[in-house]
């Protein structure tokens, strides 16, 4: 597979739920997003304290053309609250589209639940959000949808179905990969090593 360049055009801001229970959609999602020829992007990809969180995202967004939303985790927190995250910074990405037209920006939305976002996130009519249903198959395919859209039509695209068979032979390969990298299986599959995942997922398209 050829390296693929980063840049605005070939940049997409993945905004989800960056937890434990939420980490197998979410390796699923960015195995998606660079298998279709595309560079994810997240707030965490540099965890660094120098920029304020709010600010990092809006550079993230502003050097994305295109931008993933799940606006599905709704539950409430132990503490009984909700989390607002996932739709303000939706919402940051919508004004970005509304406001910079000429730069050819777009958004996915993601739900669990099909016509929950009617009722949670009812401003959003209109945007066509996908269902996942919590299926790391249906987020590919999902995603997948929406990028090949976003393409030259002479680009080819793999089908759902070809990227999850990628998908499950990089995870068949991710415990050698992950000693070769001197880091534990258990390791490299939690959300504190998301960032060396995510560059063992990249070099390993490359072969």
């Amino acid at each position: 597979m050829t390296p693929v360049k980063l840049g605005f055009d070939t940049s997409v801001f993945v905004n989800c739920p960056f937890d434990d229970d939420y980490l197998p959609l979410l390796h699923a999602l960015l195995f998606a997003v660079h298998d279709c020829g595309f560079v994810a992007r997240t707030a965490i990809e540099d965890s660094g304290a120098a920029e304020q969180r709010v600010s990092k995202i809006c550079r993230l967004i502003r050097e994305s053309r295109l931008s993933i939303h799940d606006i599905s985790r709704i539950e409430l927190s132990q503490q009984k609250y909700p989390r607002f995250n996932m739709p303000f910074e939706a919402g940051i990405a919508y004004g970005a589209i509304r406001f910079d037209s000429t730069l050819d920006r777009d958004m996915l939305v993601l739900e669990a639940l099909p016509f929950r976002d009617q009722i949670t996130l009812s401003d959003l009519a209109g945007t066509d959000p996908k269902t996942h249903a919590n299926n790391p198959e249906k987020m590919v395919a999902a995603v997948r949808a929406f990028l090949a859209r976003k393409k030259p039509a002479s680009d080819k695209t793999r089908g759902a179905s070809a990227i999850l068979s990628r998908y499950a032979e990089f995870e068949r390969q991710l415990p050698l990969i992950a000693t070769g990298l001197e880091i534990s299986l258990a390791e490299i599959q939690s959300f504190d090593y998301l960032n060396e995942w995510l560059q063992a997922m990249s070099v390993w398209m490359l072969n």
